[in-house]
């Protein structure tokens, strides 16, 4: 019982909107705490979210709060060792205002093992890659390169709008972004150096990271985008 009352008081302590799992109570027994808070879900002061993770909530006029999605992953994603780790897929679109669509799954992206997991209500979908390139890099760097990455797959929108609106968040967006940005953009597929690097050139920057993306892409090839009208100087960089 004394275990369930100090497990009580550190929950309370830290106050309501929290997540819980079992490594957050070194120094009492495993067993104990795993007790404590399977006692606690039912007498309803905690919801347990899925086995080994637990929620504190917020009393609302509209009852429990329930945890944001951006909470659980994370408290459940950890980083792993050395490497990198970023939410990307419809959460890129979302967050740089290409579309309002919610997703339907949250997509995580680093140096995972590939899985489907279940968070409460939360769908997580973990994809492995490697961001050795990315050293550095923000979780707004990611969703600039994801988005153009992955333009031909807009959701509620076309290649052009997106594009459209990531050229208005980075003319905004100050020099040293840009120049981030461009850098990371080394070590992207083809098409995202061409896209960055007009992007780029069309806000008006001035730099060699710009001729340096030029210079690292095939003359002869073409990348079939459908975003001219947004780039006016899509041909240059090979942009049909």
């Amino acid at each position: 019982m004394r275990t369930a009352q100090a497990i009580r008081r550190r929950i309370q302590a830290r106050g309501p909107d929290s997540l819980w799992t079992f490594n957050d109570f070194g120094g009492f027994p495993g067993y104990a705490v795993a007790q404590a808070l399977s006692r606690l879900a039912k007498e309803g002061f905690i919801r347990r979210i899925r086995r080994g993770l637990y929620y504190y909530p917020k009393m609302t006029a509209m009852g429990p709060s329930k945890p944001s999605t951006a909470l659980l992953l994370a408290k459940t994603i950890r980083r792993s060792k050395g490497g990198t780790i970023f939410a990307g897929g419809t959460a890129s679109f979302q967050n740089l205002g290409i579309t309002t669509q919610v997703p339907a799954q949250y997509t995580i992206l680093g140096n995972l093992a590939p899985r489907t997991i279940q968070i409460g209500e939360v769908t997580v979908r973990i994809r492995q890659r490697s961001f050795g390139h990315l050293k550095g890099a923000s979780q707004e760097d990611f969703w600039v390169l994801d988005s153009i990455r992955n333009l031909k797959h807009v959701p509620d929108s076309t290649p052009t709008n997106a594009v459209a609106k990531i050229v208005a968040n980075l003319r905004t967006s100050g020099r040293s972004v840009q120049r981030r940005l461009l850098q990371f953009a080394r070590g992207e597929p083809p098409r995202v150096r061409a896209v960055l690097g007009a992007i780029a050139e069309r806000i008006g920057y001035r730099g060699p990271e710009t001729e340096m993306l030029k210079k690292s892409l095939n003359p002869l090839t073409k990348y079939h985008l459908d975003v001219a009208s947004a780039l006016p100087n899509a041909s240059a960089w090979n942009i049909v």
